[in-house]
C-alpha cells in the first residue's frame, strides 16, 4: 500500500522491545540495550522504520515522544491525517 501511494495512515507505537513477550529484544531495540535474552546488550543496530518508509515517494513520516511534547504528537497526527498519500 505504501509503495503504491495509497492514501492510508499507519501508526507505529515503538516500545523498543517485544512487549507481549515480557520485554524480549527486537529489531526496534537500540544497540547495546539490555533486554530479556540480551543481558549482555544488543549487538545489532535498531531498524529505522521511518527511514525505510521515507525511501518511497510522497510518504509523510513523523516521530514524536508523547511524554515529551504532547502538542507535537497531536500536530503530527493531524498532519498525517491531512496528507494525501501514505502517512
Amino acid at each position: 500500500a505504501v509503495a503504491l501511494g495509497e492514501n492510508i495512515n499507519i501508526l507505529i507505537l515503538d516500545t523498543e522491545v517485544y512487549s507481549n513477550t515480557g520485554g524480549q529484544s527486537s529489531k526496534a531495540t537500540p544497540l547495546g540495550s539490555v533486554a530479556k535474552f540480551a543481558q549482555k546488550g544488543k549487538r545489532t543496530q535498531k531498524k529505522d522504520l521511518g527511514g525505510l518508509l521515507m525511501t518511497y515517494k510522497g510518504v509523510y513520516v513523523a516521530s514524536c515522544a508523547m511524554g515529551a511534547n504532547y502538542a507535537q504528537c497531536v500536530k503530527a497526527l493531524q498532519e498525517a491525517e491531512a496528507h494525501d498519500g501514505p502517512s
